[in-house]
């Protein structure tokens, strides 16, 4: 079924219209070099917890005693496991000794750049912001020129804006036609000012909307980019204090 959300235009008027996803292009296919046949992918035991680099060296008693071991033979490989087909699997989560944990508690945990944990909690669900109940993606009337956008935004997806019916047809018309003349981009969010990121699932990831519009005589195309990066410049270091050395 398709997926309805609600839209306001510059005058605050707001309605339901339809989000389509491009449709995708052909599967690939992969085939033999030789005869042109099907390949069939298969998965294949690598390894197991007894050849696992922590349970050598656990047995072995030292990295260096792995080390040797390997060389003088194969320790990590098990014969009768590794290459065999995998077959149907569970996903399971193991603790740091190697058992299987039969319950498991989600953490939310916050990195600084460098990797040094910073906090820890219980994990806290994020709503959608954007729905069919929902209040409506806000139009902010923050336009951008689109040579500027796509050199500060990574865009990871795009949707396309469909009317449903006459009425909608002619709303979504008069706003692709304000942004084609303008020649610019409008960033839209979610929340009474526009200011939230656009969440289209629960625990779904933050996107910034970029609304862009064209028109061709009667017919008119409205693009809704999605972005959860923002390209920046990387701070220069003064270079009077390498080069000069002055004092």
């Amino acid at each position: 079924m398709p997926r309805l959300v609600t839209i306001a235009d510059a005058k605050k008027r707001d309605a339901q219209i339809q989000l389509d996803s491009p449709k995708r292009g052909e599967t690939v296919r992969y085939v033999s070099k030789a005869n042109g046949a099907p390949i069939h992918l298969e998965r294949l035991i690598k390894t197991t917890d007894r050849s696992s680099y922590e349970a050598l060296v656990g047995r072995l008693g030292s990295p260096e005693a792995l080390g040797k071991a390997m060389i003088e033979g194969d320790p990590e490989v098990e014969i009768e496991q590794v290459g065999r087909r995998l077959g149907h699997a569970t996903r399971v989560h193991v603790g740091p000794g190697g058992q299987v944990l039969y319950a498991a508690r989600v953490l939310q945990v916050v990195t600084a750049p460098d990797g040094t944990e910073k906090s820890r909690g219980d994990f806290v669900d994020v709503e959608a912001t954007v729905g069919e109940e929902l209040p409506p993606i806000v139009w902010t009337g923050r336009l951008m020129p689109a040579n500027d956008v796509v050199r500060r935004f990574v865009f990871v997806r795009k949707v396309q804006l469909r009317h449903v019916n006459g009425l909608t047809f002619d709303f979504l018309y008069d706003m692709a036609k304000s942004l084609h003349d303008e020649k610019k981009m409008l960033l839209v969010g979610a929340g009474a000012k526009g200011q939230a990121p656009l969440i289209f699932q629960t625990n779904g990831s933050p996107f910034r909307g970029f609304l862009e519009g064209r028109v061709d005589g009667d017919s008119y195309r409205l693009v809704l980019h999605l972005s959860n990066l923002e390209l920046k410049r990387v701070a220069v270091a003064a270079k009077a204090a390498v080069e000069g050395g002055e004092s």
